[in-house]
């Protein structure tokens, strides 16, 4: 997919000189099975039959009905809408909120003539399509009021949203990326979102793009698109491929050439994941958009950018290059043997590089020039990360703000920087992983007994000096046990529990919900993995260094420790 994208971003650029859902639908009652159109983009749509309300059913069994009724979303929830009277039922909504769950059941609630849900949930999804997962047997209570209507028992009284059992769920919705810009414009990071599969997704994706990030990562990534950016009517049309998007006058207040083709860009970007979708045009309330210059081009932003196929490491006492299964000195750099160099990290560009020293008490740099200096002092360090803005992150969980961001530069940015974040705070950082592009920290945290895994926007000013985390990050739930975890592309990781004495197994983890267990390796002290197609991942002991080969360890014969990938 990658590559179809950046093939339909780079033709951007050679001829463009045009720029270029959900509707209302009826509320009556007849249920659809399955229900297959592109008009929008979207595909083949999936809604499950469910029945109505039997003739003088009792209250538990109009309660019980109504969950069931949430997997037929045909005609807007119409079989879930017979449940109630004819007041809620034009006043409720079934596309603010899905609860997705593993087990329900219905109890008499605190009222006459009310009941509760009890639900045994996984996680929830929001009008936006942002999800959020829960731990496992995470419960989520729900309560209904019910009345005789006309000698029928019907819903008075009823919270907007669905509730899915987890299975259904992931017929009916689909993950879909949505992509917004790294403060430079040079990146595009993904937003992953999910939505119900049909012909109604192309509009929802452009009018959750519209809305602007997902909470963890607002303040963090950019939109080409203003806050009063609308959709003219709720339908984004796909003929011959093509997705039109007609947008209100207010979206193109003030823009330029340039913005307008960022805003092509990150639509083309968002909905050529769609099979029937391989490119877009803008209309402006019906009205071609038309660039003031025919010379008007950008540099085509980078999605899920590789890193270098060459990791850095540690050999006797020294730094060295990992390449395949070739162990090669770093030429050109100070003897650091005094130190006894631990955990090294190497610039997404150019030629730095950061380690710690043996005991962990003090961070080190090396610039591009060969020069080393002493760039932090603390008292228990972990493996730093380094940005393509040139900062060096870390975190000293010996301080009060244990994460910290170190300038390049020094003289212009000043020293190092405590990053203060409040929902990290008393926890011990094990881990901490800045993204390809810059825009996000992947996290993870032990506070107590409790290690949890968080991916968070990084805020940064104008000069692009971090200033902190998002408030609200996005908190992940490996199937391992875990305490490091590693960017493996632009919307998936690794994670692991090291442990020099156990047998370890690491797990890939998408963005979108899939799982991948690696083999297990007794003695597992690191693990390093690289974004980008083809990127080895690197397995090492306390003796020995292996790559992975399908889904087995092949060892080495040379040995480097501490290996890690640029970033």
């Amino acid at each position: 997919m990658a590559q179809k994208l950046r093939v339909l971003l780079c033709s951007l650029l050679a001829g463009l000189l045009l720029l270029s859902g959900c509707a209302s639908i009826p509320r009556s009652s007849s249920v659809q099975q399955i229900e297959a159109g592109t008009e929008d983009g979207g595909g083949e749509s999936y809604s499950y039959a469910a029945e109505g309300p039997s003739d003088g059913a009792d209250a538990r069994a109009i309660v019980e009905g109504f969950v069931e009724a949430g997997r037929s979303v045909a005609e807007d929830y119409a079989v879930a809408r017979e449940y109630m009277t004819a007041e809620l039922k034009n006043s409720w909504r079934g596309d603010t909120q899905t609860l997705i769950y593993e087990a329900f059941n219905v109890v008499n609630g605190a009222d006459a003539n009310q009941y509760t849900i009890q639900l045994e949930i996984t996680g929830e999804v929001d009008a936006q399509g942002v999800r959020t997962n829960y731990a496992s047997h995470s419960t989520r209570a729900v309560d209904i009021k019910v009345a005789k209507v006309d000698d029928q028992w019907r819903i008075i009284d009823a919270p907007d949203g669905t509730m899915l059992e987890a299975s259904t769920f992931t017929k009916i919705f689909a993950a879909q990326t949505l992509y917004f810009y790294d403060a430079s414009y040079a990146y595009l990071v993904p937003d992953v979102r999910w939505f119900t599969s049909g012909s109604g997704t192309a509009t929802s994706m452009v009018e959750a793009l519209l809305k602007g990030p997902a909470p963890y990562l607002q303040n963090a990534v950019v939109s080409a698109f203003s806050s009063a950016s609308q959709l003219v009517r709720s339908a984004v049309p796909v003929r011959d491929r093509e997705a039109t998007i007609d947008l209100n006058s207010d979206s193109f207040a003030d823009t330029t050439d340039q913005t307008l083709l960022l805003m092509k860009q990150q639509l083309e970007a968002s909905l050529t994941s769609l099979s029937s979708v391989d490119s877009v045009k803008m209309l402006r309330e019906e009205n071609d958009v038309n660039l003031a210059s025919n010379e008007s081009s950008i540099e085509p932003a980078e999605i899920n950018p590789s890193t270098q196929d060459t990791l850095v490491g540690i050999s006797d006492q020294d730094l060295v290059y990992v390449k395949g299964r070739s162990i090669i000195p770093v030429g050109g750099l100070p003897d650091v043997s005094a130190y006894d160099p631990r955990d090294p990290a190497m610039s997404p560009v150019g030629n730095s590089y950061a380690f710690l020293n043996g005991r962990r008490t003090q961070l080190l740099r090396i610039d591009d020039s060969g020069k080393l200096r002493l760039a932090l002092s603390g008292k228990d360090l972990i493996q730093p990360s380094m940005d393509l803005a040139g900062w060096t992150w870390t975190a000293d969980n010996g301080a009060k703000t244990p994460i910290m961001a170190i300038p390049a530069d020094t003289e212009t940015k000043g020293e190092a920087r405590p990053i203060d974040v409040a929902w990290l705070e008393g926890a011990n950082i094990d881990s901490l992983r800045i993204s390809r592009d810059g825009a996000r920290a992947l996290i993870v945290a032990t506070d107590g007994n409790s290690t949890a895994v968080y991916i968070a926007g990084i805020i940064r000013d104008a000069e692009g000096v971090p200033r902190g985390l998002s408030d609200s990050p996005m908190r992940l739930y490996p199937e391992v046990p875990v305490n490091t975890a590693l960017w493996d592309s632009d919307s998936s990781i690794i994670v692991a529990a090291l442990d020099d004495s156990e047998a370890v197994e690491a797990a890939q983890m998408t963005f979108e919900g899939g799982s991948e267990h690696l083999q297990l390796l007794l003695g597992m002290v690191g693990i390093a993995t690289g974004v980008g197609e083809r990127r080895e991942v690197y397995a090492e002991t306390n003796e020995k260094l292996y790559t992975r080969v399908g889904n087995s360890w092949h060892e080495l014969d040379d040995f480097a420790q501490d290996v890690a990938y640029p970033g």
